[in-house]
């Protein structure tokens, strides 16, 4: 790969390298080829923090996929819809992207992008870059675009993100949250590559 990071063209089309390539549906063709099962360290980790926290009554909600429409104000807006339903003392558990790491290759040609963007396994990508490359083929301060490419298909997709960066994050969620942990990758190493962050907070 050779063409360079940040090419408009890439917010909707394929990279130059895989031009021919079929536009399929991020969901029901492109996750379920890595999205793998759950290991029993990763059930565990759950468990612990429900545990730990003598937590009874658990609301799971999942807003697969990738939106640019969710700006940092309409972000604030869910936070504070999701306040409103947890007591006192509940706790919310919320991750998202590592944009800071990911804003971090952005002048970075494609090749370094993709040997960068390998990560080990984790409870959403069970084994990335083995079956399906997956890198930010686009990056600003606005919108972060994913591709994903199934070489053998010759297919891809892509996920369009409103980058929501650590320090905005924890703005927000201190509004109305203490925030207690900062995990990388469900991991409670501090570390700057990762492909999540996840947040545990405590409603004031």
């Amino acid at each position: 790969m050779t063409t360079f990071i940040n090419t408009l063209p890439y917010i909707s089309n394929p990279v130059e390298e895989f031009k021919n390539f079929e536009f399929v549906s991020w969901e029901r063709d492109i996750y379920p080829k890595f999205k793998g099962s759950l290991k029993k360290g990763e059930i565990n980790f759950f468990v612990d923090i429900i545990t730990n926290k003598g937590l009874k009554s658990i609301l799971d909600l999942g807003v697969g996929g990738g939106s640019r429409d969710y700006t940092k104000d309409g972000i604030k807006s869910i936070i504070a819809k999701f306040s409103q339903l947890i007591p006192k003392g509940g706790y919310l558990f919320i991750d998202t992207r590592n944009f800071d790491y990911i804003r971090s290759l952005m002048n970075l040609p494609i090749k370094e992008i993709v040997k960068n963007f390998y990560f080990d396994y984790t409870v959403y990508y069970h084994g990335s870059q083995k079956d399906i490359i997956v890198f930010p083929a686009y990056i600003s301060d606005t919108i972060v675009v994913l591709h994903y490419y199934d070489i053998k298909q010759k297919t891809w997709s892509k996920l369009d993100y409103f980058p929501l960066y650590q320090y905005d994050m924890i703005e927000i969620l201190s509004q109305h949250f203490e925030i207690e942990k900062i995990y990388h990758d469900f991991s409670e190493e501090n570390k700057q590559k990762s492909i999540f962050i996840q947040y545990l907070a405590r409603k004031k």
